[in-house]
């Protein structure tokens, strides 16, 4: 009898969601990246490389960074930046270190953001949830 094999844990999640507009001319977005795994010494950082072309965002995940400040902290290790967009859909390219790549394309509204497209198989999670970033 053939066993089923397990499929893998999605590693990260990505977290998409409005940017108040005080601080940019046209609509933004957050793009944050982190860990499902919380990690209780430190607060670690994702290396990232990014760019955008109009309304598509690719990520490449590097890696984890160890930060310089000593102080303790749990949680998960995490990466974010603020793109700004034109209205209609939004196309987020994550690439994993191994190379994997998810896709998503998102319609962005001021109050929702509904997933259009995202892959079947994902290495990363999709949660529109917003989380407090730094200053």
């Amino acid at each position: 009898m053939a066993r089923k094999r397990k499929l893998p844990e999605a590693e990260y999640r990505l977290r998409v969601f409005p940017v108040p507009k005080e601080r940019h001319t046209k609509p933004a977005v957050a793009v944050v990246i982190e860990t499902t795994k919380e990690f209780v010494n430190f607060h670690y950082e994702i290396l990232v490389s990014d760019r955008q072309i109009g309304n598509t965002v690719t990520v490449k995940i590097l890696g984890l960074h160890t930060p310089m400040s000593v102080m303790p902290g749990v949680g998960p290790a995490r990466a974010f930046r603020v793109y700004e967009y034109s209205p209609g859909t939004i196309t987020i390219i994550i690439q994993s270190p191994d190379g994997d790549e998810n896709v998503y394309k998102l319609t962005l509204r001021t109050s929702s953001i509904d997933v259009v497209e995202a892959p079947s198989r994902p290495f990363i999670l999709f949660s529109p949830q917003p989380v407090r970033l730094p200053e």
